[in-house]
């Protein structure tokens, strides 16, 4: 081989193999994720392909807390992130942003007030709902709207919202969309932990599970969020309810693929579920052995859109199905799946709820109408 070749052949594998190392996204790791009133400070870790930069995002706060260094190449674990006592009632937070080329990781840290442990501020309160699909109403007064964005790739992006309930410590519906993009890739992280936005008095304490026999039941599940600093957030207890293993690892994961495999076919799948506790009397223990009511059954319902015709056509490219299940034992197959569905008219007849209410305004009243009372034969 001449000598030209040979040094074009060195010179290109080292542009592809840098190329390919940028491409890996960055991560960060905070341990202690929720902090005392102290000053105090740890170690946090960062793994990089190459040059990196850290920045703490305190929102419209006053800065309170600081890393070292801020800057760095490859993997670090001897960063220090230290920050000031508190003395206020309420608890405060904020993000560690790591940046390595094009690539954002981001990871979350919260420090208690005076007013308790754990959680966010020592009150509640709800947050705005925006116009976005996959929400349905949210006009009962004893239950609290949140909302979660998360960041990928630099753009700070809609991750879930749910409708509270602080008798019950569960949410009585999840709502969020779903596409290849969102989901991401990655591992599941099983790290469980407080919603900062929620007051920890009003959560379950779940680190190491319900007593009573019940599963840690996912309502956004982990799989639908993959990433460093996002898949995190699928563990808050906000998003458990006590659900049955038999239900849970069997017909509900089922669905949960099933879901899945429907959103890659679409643009976007907008997915609400949630617990159904009309009528519920039974209850499982958090770790503290503070009650947690156990839910009666459990559903999805699922507006699909694919832009271009090819579903939905006389819908301007949306469809719609619902999905309800009792709190047992089902089977597995497809078959059994598919007998469980309805149409997004009937499941807020049974629920009393009112799913995509955004839709009349994307579409008109007659075409939402049309998309909520059929179930299209593409879903089969």
């Amino acid at each position: 081989m001449p000598l030209s070749a040979v040094i074009l052949f060195a010179v290109s594998s080292c542009v592809k193999s840098e190329e390919t190392a940028i491409d890996r996204d960055p991560s960060i790791s905070v341990p202690l994720k929720t902090a005392g009133t102290g000053a105090s400070s740890q170690f946090v870790t960062v793994d990089a392909a190459g040059p990196w930069t850290i920045t703490i995002d305190f929102g419209e706060a006053e800065e309170w807390a600081s890393i070292e260094p801020a800057a760095g190449d490859g993997r670090r674990s001897d960063i220090i992130l230290s920050w000031e006592r508190n003395d206020e009632k309420d608890a405060r937070s904020c993000t560690l942003i790591v940046t390595a080329g094009e690539k954002i990781a981001s990871a979350a840290f919260t420090q208690n007030g005076t007013s308790g442990t754990g959680g966010g501020s020592s009150e509640i309160k709800s947050d705005i709902p925006g116009k976005w699909l996959e929400l349905p109403a949210t006009d009962d007064s004893d239950l609290y709207f949140i909302t979660h964005d998360m960041v990928r790739s630099g753009k700070t992006l809609r991750n879930y919202s749910y409708y509270y309930s602080l008798d019950d410590r569960l949410a009585v519906w999840v709502a969020y969309p779903l596409n290849r993009g969102l989901i991401g890739s990655g591992s599941r992280t099983d790290d469980w932990g407080y919603d900062p936005k929620i007051p920890a008095r009003y959560q379950p304490v779940l680190f190491s599970g319900y007593r009573g026999g019940y599963d840690r039941g996912h309502q956004l599940p982990s799989a639908d969020r993959y990433g460093n600093g996002i898949n995190e957030t699928t563990f808050y207890f906000t998003n458990m309810t006590p659900q049955k293993a038999a239900l849970n690892q069997s017909a509900w994961a089922k669905l949960e693929n099933m879901v899945r495999d429907w959103c890659y076919q679409m643009d976007t799948l907008y997915v609400v579920t949630g617990a159904d506790i009309q009528g519920a009397s039974d209850v499982a223990y958090d770790n503290n052995g503070a009650t947690c009511t156990v839910p009666e059954g459990y559903f999805k319902a699922l507006l699909g859109y694919k832009k271009g015709g090819s579903i939905g056509n006389a819908t301007g490219g949306y469809i719609g199905i619902a999905f309800y299940f009792g709190h047992r034992s089902y089977g597995d197959d497809k078959n059994t799946i598919m007998n469980q569905s309805m149409t997004i008219d009937d499941l807020e007849r049974r629920l009393g709820y009112d799913f995509f209410v955004n839709l009349p305004d994307k579409v008109g009243k007659d075409v939402a109408a049309r998309v909520e009372s059929e179930v299209d034969s593409w879903w089969n």
